[in-house]
Formats: C-alpha cells, structure tokens, sequence
C-alpha cells in the first residue's frame, strides 16, 4: 500500500520572541494561488498577557514556509486599540487580504476591517473598515483562485453579527466590498443573508466551479448555504448535522467558557468545512458524545443535496487511526488540495509519560483523506515533541488561559502546512511544517559517495549532479565543461529519488550566487534557503548579487530512479569575462511532493545555533547542491601570476570569527603564496542612524513599558520630537590567529602546504579575500593541481569553501 502522508516531519519556527510577554496564538494561513512558496499567516501576538492586551501580527514565507519575515506592526482603524480573529485570502492576482476585527478600549467591537499585501505578505496597507458593529466576531475569508470557476479572483468573507450571518465579497480585488443581491442590486458589505438567526463562528469553503459553502454552529445543528453565481445569492439554510453533543453542553465552564478534564484553557464546539473534487463537501467539529472530546464529519457527495450517513455523525477517525483513549480530539480545521485531498488538522490534549502525576500535553495530528472525505485512514502527529499549554499562557477577559480557538491550516499542490501555537521554547510561539500527500525523498548529490543523507559524505563540493555544458548536449554527455563566454551555456542537474513515492512535477531550480554586485567573486558560504529563493532577496542590495537562471521543466522521477534535469539556458550576457568570473552556482531540485531534506524527521542541519536565524549549508540539505570551481590557465614550464580574489562571511550568518584554511595541494605545497584581506560593504545595506522621528501633536502622556514593567513615561507637549540616538558603529575586536604562515603587514604569508588564518567579524560581515602566487614552471603539460579553500565559524564548522584548479596547457 503507497504511502500517503508521513510524520512528523521538520517543524519550523515562524515567530520569534524571546519575551514572554509576546505570547502568539490563534492562527490562520494562506497560499499564495500563483505562488506556492508564498504563503502568509497571522495571529494574535500579545502586549502584556496578563491583562489580554494583544493585537494580530502577519507572517509571510517566499520558501516554503522554511523561514519566516513578520510585517511591521498593522496600522489600526481610528479608535481601535488592537485587533482580533485572524482571516488570511488570496486572490487571482496574488494579493492577500487579512481580515481584521478592530476593538476599542474594554474590547469594545468596531466592526470588520480588511488589510490587504501586494507584496506577498511583506508588507499591508492601511485598513479599510468594510463593516461597523459592535456584533460582528469570528469571521472568516477564503479566495477563489480555481482556474476553472467563472468568479476566479473573487474574495469573500463571512462573520456573525449578533446571531446575524454578515456577508462580504470583493470581485475587484480588494477596491471595493459589497454583500449579496437584492432585486438585483447590490448591498453593502456586511449585510445579513436573509432568514439566518443563529450563526454562530460560519467558515467559507469554495469549490474548482467556483461553488461557495458557509456553514456555521447552529445550537446543536450545522448549517449551510452556498451560492452558485459568485456570491449575489444563497440558498435557504439546510441542516448538515443534528443531535451533535457541542463541548460546551458538556464540560464544565467555571469562567464563561468550556475546559477540558485537566486544562484550563478554553474551548468550543466550531464547525469546519471543505470541498473535495467535483460536488464533494466535508463538515467536521468536536464532538463530545463518548465522554470525550473527538472530531466527527460528515460529507456529500452532490453538493450539499443529501449528506452520506447518520444524521449525527460519525467519527473522523476509525480503527488504527482512532485517537488513544483518556486523549482529547478538539479545535478541527480542514483544507483540501488543489488535487482533492482533504486534511484535518486538529489538537490532542492528554497525559503523556509515565508517573503518578503526569503531564497533560497537547499534540498537533493530521489525518488526510485521498477518497474526496469518504474515509481519513491516514493519520500523522505533526508536532515532533508535544506541548504544554500551561506555559506562558495569557489569561483572557474571563480567566480562562488562551492557546487560540483555532489554528491554521494551508494547503497546496506542495502539500498541507498546519499553523499552530507551541511553547516548546518557554514562550507561546508559531510553529508549522510541511507534510506532502505521497511523499517521496529527491536528492542531488554533494559527492560521488553521497547517498542523499545528510551531512554529505566525502569531498562536498565535488557536485557530480550539477554541470554546465557548451551545448545543450547534458543529457547524454553529462561532463561539466568550462564556462565558455560569449555564449549560451547550458545548466544541467541529476536527481535520484529514494522513495517511497514516484516524485511529481520535478524541476532543477539554479541561481548564480555572486553575480552582479560581489564582482563574480566566489563566495566560501551560502546559506539555504535565503541565497537560493529570489523571494528572500528583500532588498535591492541582496537582489543584485543573485541571479536567478530559472527553473526546468517539471517531469516525474519515479521510485528509485535517477533523471537528468534540464537544460536551464544560462544567457551569454550574464556571463563576464573569464578573468573576472568564479561562478558559483545554487543549485535545488524542487518538487511537489517531496516534504525531507534528508535528516531527522525530514529536517536539514541548522547552520546556526541560534534559531531565531534559520538556515543551513549546502551540505546539510540533500535537495541542493553548489558548485563553485574557479580555473586558472597556465603554459607548462613557464611562471604565471595567479591572483584569486574572494568572499568569505555572510549577511545571514552570526558568526563573531572565522578560519579561512588554504590547503595547496601536493604539487603546489612548497609554492609560497599570500592572502590579503580587505572587508566589502555590507549588503544589506548601512543601518540607518536616523529611520525617522516622532512628533507629538497633542498634549499626551506615553508609557514607556519594558516587559511587563512600566519603567517610565513621558509627558509630551505639542510639537514635541523624539529622535533616536544613532548607535555607535561595531568594530570587531583585534583578534587574529595564524598556522602554517606568519603576518607581514595587511596581508599572510602561507609557508606550509596547509595553513590557516582566523579574524574577528561582526554579524552579517564579509570580507574580501585573494590569495595570490607565482605558478612554478616544474607544472607538466595536462596537470591539474587543485587548491582548495575552506572557510570555518566560531563553532569549529566547515561552512563552504572555494576551489582553484590550475590548467596547464
């Protein structure tokens, strides 16, 4: 039987905080229609959790969801002190929306506003509030990106107002929101579909016809309607379910809402709804009929005409995918692919270990089904460790502890990408992973000995999978060749799939790494993913040392088998002349359904020890490669002067010293050679000393809170300025080591066949490097000597390396 789905896999840190005062929790995530590896994400990010102060924070992701950049602070609606109830969408022409609840002091409701990104995610304009009421809560958005639906681009959203079902669309991509059609003309957005008394928390799902669903809690019933004609009209409410046993008919709830047995942290009953292919719909909650919580569905196949099974219910999962006893299912959400599948993500709460006493957890389980929701047999726990609750957890308006009620969950054709809150880091924090629907594990190897697990074995920066070719002739000569300018050259990769599926729609992805700002100098580290996806290049500085040569054409790599990719035509005019070209060339295999980089769970080998700065080395990732090889042409028997500029460092790394080890060789090792050392400007770019000011324009009073203490405050009058103070520029300390050569002024003499030499660097620093010499004229006619060059971090790691051969002619 083919594997469906695999777990855990890499979990991956969105969010950031070392203050516990940043508690992040009730989530939601989106893809991008046009752009897989562009999601973005939003969720309550607290100010001071012991009062419920918070407001929503947006994340977003150009990789995959394998690192994470948080947007500046949302602007809020006039009178609003924060906002609430995350809803990410996206249309057709990759916009993004997050729809907001904006409140006023006490938590006074405002009504709906909408943010919406151009930039995928980077950054939000300002809001536009689209409703007033102090009813509105719990809305939800979702976009019609489907290529086959005559409403594409389409928006909607949906939210209680009162026991109200508000209702909003954009057809216009975000200028303008209007609500449904009445006597054809019509209305503002936000007004109530008719006939529709007690919504409670409705949920939008939309199918490839571009069908739209609501469905929503209705005491104990669920309910829906849908609207064939891109939201002018709905049908009349239909019951999906009866008789359910919602958590709070049946727990108790000492503070307003519901706990579990042994949690303290609220919970409810909310529908979830999601379509399949065709006319399939999935309804699914949290059902406490069996005297603990579990998730039941129930499902159409005709479009919400007639539901298959008990009108209560039955459960989502059966048999070897039941949840143990004494364990509880809640907080469900579902998500389908653009292939059908459907996932259920959902929370488990329950004992975990041994003892008397032992502690109550939570894990994140994902259960797919491939049948359009006819059965979930396939279940996996997302999360590699669980998670306690009880950490850091702010305490709402009611005295419940708050870990969100509801999470997110994404999918796309890569596969589903669960969005929740975990505290495994001392602090409520976001957490996702990828998990693919047929997984399979591609690789391109680092070196002849290399067998996909990682670190790589033997000489990495061999790359026998990556070649670049005179001609487009890699599929049957599959030899690198020198670059050759003036022309085309032709980029070709190899890949081998280690199962345990056939590999869908595989491509070769290639960036040059140093080209054009960093002079074609070879660079000894590249950090993955930033210096391989262009959607991480965020600004115009690391923009233009990167240029991305494109991807291949996708193909299926079945099971066990290696394919060649390519070509990836690399232009004549992206290729300098030889004397100033070194290129280093990045190099991914990409693919939809490949969720391992090769290690545990699936995971990478960080590069850093600091997991706020995500990213790992060619070496650690068995889905890239790197090739970065420098050639110097000589005549036998006569000496030529050799000069080899270049870079060491990385704006990604943190790294306060690096070793830059020369190794000469065997036929080089008596050649005396120098290395100079100069440093290079940062690009990212000089930190601002001055990013702006703040004029008080009124009379006001200013807390100045650190933590959850107020330290100060400031009384301003109007016209008052405060500026920041420009801090002093970091000067890296003067300290220096050498082997196997000695210092003679800005630059190193190199004695011994293996010398090394070490400085301090700030973070983020490069420096430029060239060792230069004298070729002897004892080099025989076709020898190749090769140098190589090592660059090694203030952990004792090898991070990337540069490589010499000389050719003798």
């Amino acid at each position: 039987m083919a594997t469906v789905i695999l777990g855990p896999r890499c979990n991956r840190r969105v969010t950031c905080d070392a203050s516990p005062s940043n508690d992040r929790a009730e989530s939601a995530l989106a893809a991008n229609p046009l752009d897989s590896y562009n999601m973005v994400g939003a969720s309550k990010r607290f100010i001071n959790p012991a009062t419920y102060t918070f407001s929503l924070a947006a994340y977003a992701t150009f990789d995959g969801g394998q690192s994470w950049t948080e947007a500046a602070a949302l602007t809020l609606p006039p009178g609003a002190i924060g906002t609430s109830d995350p809803a990410v969408a996206w249309d057709d022409a990759g916009n993004a929306y997050l729809v907001a609840l904006p409140f006023g002091a006490g938590l006074a409701i405002i009504g709906i506003c909408v943010y919406k990104s151009t930039d995928g995610g980077r950054s939000w304009g300002p809001p536009l509030l689209i409703h007033s009421s102090s009813g509105d809560d719990k809305q939800w958005a979702d976009g019609d990106g489907s290529a086959t639906s005559p409403y594409k681009g389409n928006v909607y959203a949906a939210w209680d107002n009162g026991s109200s079902l508000a209702f909003a669309r954009t057809t216009d991509h975000g200028s303008t929101w209007k609500g449904i059609k009445i006597a054809g003309v019509d209305q503002p957005a936000g007004t109530a579909l008719p006939g529709i008394g007690d919504s409670f928390s409705p949920e939008i799902a939309i199918a490839h016809d571009g069908t739209v669903y609501i469905t929503w809690i209705a005491g104990l019933e669920i309910k829906f309607v849908k609207s064939t004609n891109g939201g002018d009209s709905f049908t009349a409410a239909a019951v999906v379910v009866s008789g359910i046993t919602t958590l709070n008919s049946s727990l108790p709830a000492p503070h307003g809402f519901p706990n579990l047995p042994g949690g303290t942290f609220r919970v409810d009953t909310f529908s979830t709804c999601c379509t399949g292919l065709g006319n399939n719909v999935a309804v699914a909650w949290a059902d406490y009929r069996e005297g603990v919580s579990r998730i039941y569905y129930r499902h159409s196949i005709n479009g919400g005409s007639s539901w298959v099974g008990v009108g209560s219910g039955q459960p989502l999962l059966t048999g070897a995918a039941a949840s143990p006893a004494g364990k509880h299912d809640f907080h469900p959400q579902l998500m389908n692919t653009p292939s059908g599948e459907i996932g259920c993500t959902f929370y488990e709460f329950g004992p975990a270990g041994g003892g008397e006493f032992p502690l109550r957890l939570i894990d994140v389980i994902l259960a797919v089904s491939t049948n359009n929701g006819s059965s979930f047999p396939n279940r996996v726990t997302v999360t590699e460790s669980p998670w306690d609750p009880t950490v850091d957890a702010p305490t709402d308006e009611y005295g419940n502890t708050f870990i969100g009620d509801y999470f997110g969950l994404a999918a796309s054709p890569l596969g589903f990408f669960p969005f929740w809150t975990d505290t495994r880091t001392g602090v409520q924090e976001i957490f996702t992973t990828r998990i693919s629907v047929h997984p399979a594990d591609l690789y391109i190897r680092d070196s002849s000995s290399d067998i996909g697990n990682v670190p790589s074995p033997g000489f990495h920066w061999e790359a026998p999978d990556l070649i670049v070719r005179q001609q487009a002739d890699g599929d049957v000569h599959f030899v690198n060749q020198d670059v050759m300018p003036g022309q085309d050259n032709y980029v070709y990769g190899r890949v081998t799939n280690a199962g345990p599926n056939d590999g869908k729609n595989v491509k070769l992805a290639v960036t040059v790494g140093n080209y054009p700002s960093l002079e074609a100098l070879p660079g000894a580290e590249f950090r993955y993913p930033q210096d391989w996806y262009q959607g991480d290049w965020n600004t115009a500085a690391l923009q233009a040392n990167h240029t991305f040569l494109g991807e291949s054409a996708g193909i299926t790599v079945h099971n066990g088998a290696t394919k060649i990719l390519g070509p990836l035509v690399w232009p004549a005019a992206e290729i300098p002349a030889p004397h100033t070209w070194h290129p280093c060339l990045l190099a991914e295999v990409r693919s939809d359904n490949d969720d391992s980089a090769g290690g545990t769970f699936g995971c990478d080998i960080s590069a850093d020890p600091n997991p706020c700065a995500y990213g790992s080395y060619f070496w650690g990732n068995n889905n890239v490669c790197q090739r970065n090889i420098s050639y110097a042409a000589v005549h036998a028997k006569a000496a030529t002067r050799i000069s080899l500029p270049f870079i060491v460092g990385s704006v990604w790394s943190t790294a306060q010293f690096l070793e830059v080890i020369v190794d000469k060789g065997c036929e080089l090792a008596d050649v005396p050679m120098t290395l100079h050392m100069e440093p290079m400007g940062d690009p990212q770019g000089e930190p601002c000393c001055e990013p702006g000011e703040i004029v008080f324009t009124d009379k006001c009073r200013v807390i100045v809170r650190v933590g959850e203490c107020d330290a100060g405050e400031i009384t301003a009058t109007p016209g008052t300025v405060w500026r920041p103070i420009c801090p002093p520029s970091k000067v890296s300390p003067p300290v220096e080591s050498c082997h196997g050569g000695e210092r003679t002024g800005r630059e190193w003499r190199l004695t011994q066949r293996r010398a090394s030499v070490g400085f301090a660097v700030a973070a983020g620093e490069l420096r430029k490097m060239t060792l230069s010499f004298t070729s002897p004229t004892t080099l025989q006619t076709a020898a190749r000597p090769l140098i190589q060059i090592y660059q090694r971090n203030d952990h004792r790691v090898i991070t990337g390396s540069v490589m010499l051969e000389i050719r003798v002619a």
